[in-house]
């Protein structure tokens, strides 16, 4: 979305000396935040969780590049491929607070435009905004960390550690990192092609091809939308749609312009590489 209407930051890759904190350790820059875990979702919020999951997985580079080779268009999930334990590392709450929670991040308005933009210093953000959602949220005042932000400069060659998907890319591709409290997410819209990764909690998707407008408003929160509106799609309008719930080491393949909604279970990590 964000990309889509040219509002991207090219992510540079290159050296860095980012270290995790270890888990346990104490410091005075994450006082007042639970720095040990990114939180689960609270008792209300399990029933986010769905076992349906009707998009294709792939466990192995043989299937990928069959995938590829065959010119297909339809979503697919990479299972196992890359090894991002050590960035997930990076990623922890206690971590990230630790090298990050003095600098200034911008927020994007979680309506399917995102055109409401919004600075805060990251410590903040995660302390009084990454929290469970409700149904009296609205999107378009509900601001989200994903995107937006020039990580060359206060946050240095962060994405060093990650390892992008195997893809035959034509130009450096340009990364999206974010953060969500459980029940946040963004209503759908479309967008270039991207790869779309969980490295911490978990995300729930419902993806459409091009040519399929789901039922939906633009400014209503996903966790609205999975309450009050899901349950009232025909069988007919719910075959058209694709879900699934993806968890970290897998790796979702959305092509140009499909639609696509997410809803975060628990507090979410993630990583989108837009090619």
């Amino acid at each position: 979305m964000w990309l889509h209407r040219g509002m991207a930051v090219l992510l540079v890759v290159a050296l860095s000396l980012l270290l995790p904190v270890g888990a346990g350790e104490a410091s005075n820059d994450v006082q007042g935040v639970d720095a040990a875990t990114w939180a689960t979702p609270p008792v209300h919020h399990e029933p986010l969780y769905s076992s349906r999951c009707n998009i294709p997985k792939l466990y192995t580079k043989e299937e990928w590049e069959a995938y590829q080779a065959q010119g297909r268009t339809d979503p697919v999930i990479l299972v196992g491929f890359k090894d991002n334990s050590y960035f997930q590392s990076v990623c922890t709450k206690q971590n990230l607070l630790q090298q990050y929670g003095n600098t200034s991040v911008v927020l994007s308005s979680a309506n399917t435009h995102s055109y409401k933009k919004n600075t805060l210093v990251f410590r903040e953000y995660l302390e009084h905004l990454v929290r469970p959602r409700t149904m009296d949220d609205v999107a378009g005042d509900t601001w989200y960390f994903f995107g937006n932000n020039d990580y060359d400069k206060s946050w240095t060659n962060f994405t060093q550690h990650y390892h992008r998907p195997d893809y035959t890319y034509t130009r450096e591709p340009f990364f999206s990192f974010g953060i969500g409290g459980s029940g946040s997410g963004v209503p759908f819209h479309t967008h270039g092609a991207v790869f779309a990764e969980v490295l911490h909690g978990a995300k729930r998707w419902f993806l459409a091809p091009p040519e399929v407008t789901p039922r939906f408003s633009p400014d209503e929160t996903s966790y609205r939308w999975l309450h009050l509106v899901w349950p009232t799609y025909s069988q007919q309008e719910k075959d058209l749609i694709l879900e699934c719930t993806l968890y970290p080491n897998e790796v979702l393949w959305i092509d140009a312009q499909w639609w696509h909604m997410t809803l975060n279970i628990g507090d979410t990590v993630f990583i989108s590489t837009f090619i």
